[in-house]
């Protein structure tokens, strides 16, 4: 054999050199890729420690691929025709992350063979109190520091809490007939807050009791979340940076300082509540079904046997209302109030039980407490718990209950 013939045989110079660019360029893929899934593990496993503003960005990626569920869950609402909006009994553990406030809820049906479900205890007689309300009955806190459960834990009384979030009066008005009789209560506790009015009007809408619209506040704008397509469902570093781009692309309008600082702590607060409103014509029906609500519901307690309690919860721009001028128009500010006053006015007539938690609240807040969370616009523990004090108060002021512990 000759050494032609054993001579190894090199491949071409530009083949070898296109193995190579090859390889260093599946070397570079597969780097970005283990990159990008650890920061998406990075991105879910720290989310709560992520900027607030970074959080509503990334809030509605699924937690996992396989699974619909949101970093932020969306709260398990299905629409009612007969109370607006119901929750399934049977719940565990369900997590809410709105802003800063973050606790977990269970679910449990006030009797076997219910379809609704409630945030409370199990029934327990003889029945001291019913609560009804929208969210701030429901409690955006743990469950321990809802002002409900203070009524049951620190008095002794037997509650049930029958709120639900995203209700108005009409609708509580249908829970508390179909969930109260049975229940015998001493006292039925009802909450407004002043966006019931809308939601009564949305509630006749859903059940086609309006045939032609009225005209409603400004909805506000960047509530709903921009299509980026199918990827940012899914991947919580594409969102982001597909946001970031769009953001340098077509920066947004530069938006007004809504973050005062109260109390050394800083807080969030809305120019947006034209729910409150009572000029225009969908608030003005919210306020008609609202006082027939109340007239109902007052004729209903009384064929039971109980005492009805009607509880006023004003905004927190409301309370926060002097804290705040600089950052809020003064006829937005004089606005806000003017409802729940005219309700009160209305209570007066009426002959209803109410109390109006304002001056409470206020009060609090100039003794330092924080009463509301920062950026979420409900009610913190400490807020809760003023409530069931003046609640509390007011029931065995008035004879109406006397502690049982």
């Amino acid at each position: 054999m000759t050494a032609a013939e054993t001579a190894p045989v090199t491949p071409p110079r530009s083949a070898s050199l296109s193995r190579r660019v090859l390889k260093g360029v599946l070397m570079t893929l597969w780097i970005v890729a283990l990159v990008w899934l650890l920061l998406e593990v990075f991105i879910r496993v720290g989310f709560d420690a992520l900027p607030p503003e970074t959080q509503a960005v990334l809030q509605h990626v699924r937690r996992v691929p396989w699974d619909d569920e949101h970093l932020i869950p969306v709260l398990p609402f299905m629409g009612s025709r007969e109370f607006h909006a119901r929750i399934p009994p049977g719940l565990h553990d369900y997590r809410v992350h709105w802003g800063d406030a973050d606790f977990t809820f269970d679910t449990v049906a006030p009797w076997e063979g219910a379809t609704e479900g409630f945030r409370t205890n199990s029934p327990e007689w003889p029945m001291d109190i019913v609560a009804v309300g929208d969210s701030f009955t429901f409690c955006w806190t743990n469950f321990e520091d809802c002002w409900v459960e203070r009524l049951h834990r620190d008095f002794g009384w037997h509650v049930m809490n029958f709120g639900v979030p995203g209700t108005g009066s009409m609708a509580h008005r249908n829970i508390l007939g179909a969930y109260g009789p049975p229940m015998e209560p001493q006292v039925v506790i009802w909450q407004w807050f002043g966006n019931d009015f809308e939601d009564d009007y949305d509630f006749a809408m859903l059940r086609g009791e309006i045939a032609d619209p009225l005209s409603g506040p400004p909805v506000s704008s960047g509530e709903a979340a921009p299509d980026y397509g199918t990827l940012a469902n899914y991947s919580a570093v594409y969102r982001w940076a597909r946001d970031w781009i769009e953001k340098k692309i077509n920066p947004p309008a530069e938006a007004k300082d809504l973050s005062p600082t109260i109390n050394a702590r800083t807080i969030a607060v809305a120019d947006t509540l034209y729910s409150h409103d009572l000029k225009y014509k969908t608030v003005q029906y919210g306020w008609d079904e609202t006082i027939r609500a109340f007239e109902e519901s007052q004729a209903l307690v009384d064929d039971m046997g109980a005492e009805l309690v009607i509880v006023l919860f004003p905004t927190k721009e409301e309370t926060y209302a002097p804290y705040i001028t600089d950052y809020l128009d003064e006829d937005y500010l004089a606005m806000l109030p003017k409802a729940r006053l005219r309700l009160m006015r209305a209570c007066d007539e009426y002959g209803w039980r109410c109390i109006d938690m304002t001056p409470y609240f206020e009060d609090a807040v100039s003794a330092g407490q924080t009463v509301y969370n920062a950026f979420d616009f409900h009610l913190d523990a400490s807020g809760n718990k003023i409530v069931s004090d003046v609640v509390a108060n007011y029931l065995i002021k008035n004879g109406l209950l006397e502690p049982r512990s």
